[in-house]
C-alpha cells in the first residue's frame, strides 16, 4: 500500500474560501466576515480530522486556524490587544501547537525522501506518526478545546453588536498590507546578512502578508497591470491581488526550505537515519531572489 493511501490523501477537505468585503462597511465588520470564513474552514476539517486522520484534514485543520490568526493581527488597530477575540485566537493557537509534528510526519511520510531507506526507520516514522495524530484527537476531543473554541464563538457574537466607528476597510487594508511589505519584500536586500532565525521571523510575516492580500482582493481591481499573471499547477489563472498574493507565497516557500530541510533531518535521526546534505547557501540565495521579484512588483494597494 503506498504512503499516500495510507495518509489519506485523497481525502477531500474543505479548504480555504473567498471572502467578499463591502467598500463601505466598517473594518471590525470586515474582521467579522473574514473570521467567520477562517472559523468555518478549520471547524469543518477539524469534524473531519477526528474520524478520518488523514493529511489533508490536519493540513487545512492548521491553515484555518493560522488564516485566523493572520487576521486577528491584520485588524488588531481595530480590535484592541485586551479583545476577547484576540485571546480566544491566541489560545486556539496554542491548543494547536502539537499539531505541527504531526504535519511534519505527514510531510516527509509523502515524499521521495523515504525512498530506498531501511523498513525499520520507515516503520519508526510510521510509528511517531500514529501517536502524533492520537494526540490531536485527544486534543480535538477534548473538554478544554470545546470550551476554548465556545468562547472564541461568544467572542465573535460579542463583536457583532459593535462594529460601527473605526476606519473603513479600505483604509486599513492598505495601512495592514503596507505595513507588511515593509517587513517581507522591505527587507530584500538584508536576507543575505540575515540570521536563519531573523529569515524565519521574515517567512512568518509573509505568511501574514499573503493572507492579507487573499483577505482584502475584493477591496481592489482583479486585473492589475502592473502584477504578473501566474497559471497555478492546476491551471488555474491569477491576476492582480491573487497574482500577487502567490508570489508572496513563493517568497514564504524559498525562505523556509533551509527550515523544512532541517526538520526533516531531527526526524529522520530518530528514527537513526539523517536527510541528504543540501547546499543551504543556494537554498538561502533562492529565499534573496524571490524576495527581489516580489519587490519589483508594483503593491497593489498602493
Amino acid at each position: 500500500m503506498s504512503a499516500a493511501v495510507d495518509l489519506g490523501a485523497g481525502a477531500l477537505p474543505r479548504k480555504a474560501r473567498a471572502v467578499v468585503l463591502d467598500p463601505e462597511t466598517s473594518a471590525r465588520h470586515a474582521f467579522l466576515v473574514v473570521a467567520i470564513e477562517c472559523t468555518e474552514h478549520w471547524r469543518t476539517n477539524q469534524a473531519l480530522l477526528v474520524h478520518s486522520r488523514a493529511m489533508p484534514h490536519l493540513h487545512q485543520t492548521r491553515v484555518g486556524i493560522r488564516r485566523l490568526r493572520s487576521a486577528v493581527s491584520l485588524f488588531a488597530p481595530v480590535l484592541g490587544r485586551r479583545s476577547p477575540v484576540v485571546d480566544a485566537a491566541h489560545r486556539i493557537r496554542e491548543l494547536a501547537l502539537p499539531f505541527g509534528p504531526a504535519r511534519d510526519l505527514d510531510v516527509i511520510l509523502a515524499g521521495d525522501i523515504l525512498e530506498g531507506r531501511h523498513e525499520r526507520e520507515v516503520t519508526g516514522l510510521w510509528t511517531a506518526r500514529e501517536a502524533a495524530y492520537d494526540e490531536v484527537v485527544h486534543i480535538l476531543r477534548s473538554k478544554r478545546w470545546a470550551r476554548t473554541a465556545r468562547g472564541l464563538d461568544r467572542s465573535l457574537v460579542g463583536l457583532s453588536g459593535h462594529l460601527d466607528g473605526g476606519p473603513p476597510v479600505p483604509e486599513l487594508a492598505a495601512r495592514a498590507l503596507e505595513k507588511r511589505w515593509r517587513r517581507v519584500a522591505g527587507v530584500h536586500d538584508h536576507i543575505a546578512a540575515m540570521t536563519p532565525a531573523q529569515r524565519h521571523r521574515v517567512r512568518i510575516e509573509a505568511k501574514k502578508f499573503r493572507y492579507g492580500c487573499e483577505f482584502f482582493a475584493s477591496l481592489y481591481p482583479a486585473e492589475a497591470p502592473g502584477i504578473p499573471p501566474v497559471v497555478t499547477p492546476s491551471g488555474e489563472e491569477l491576476t492582480g491581488p491573487l497574482a500577487y498574493a502567490w508570489h508572496v507565497e513563493e517568497v514564504q516557500t524559498a525562505l523556509g526550505a533551509v527550515n523544512d530541510h532541517h526538520t526533516a533531518d531531527s526526524l529522520l535521526r530518530t528514527v537513526g537515519a539523517a536527510a541528504p546534505e543540501v547546499d543551504e547557501a543556494a537554498l538561502v540565495d533562492a529565499g534573496i531572489r524571490a524576495c527581489e521579484r516580489l519587490a519589483a512588483i508594483e503593491p497593489f494597494w498602493r
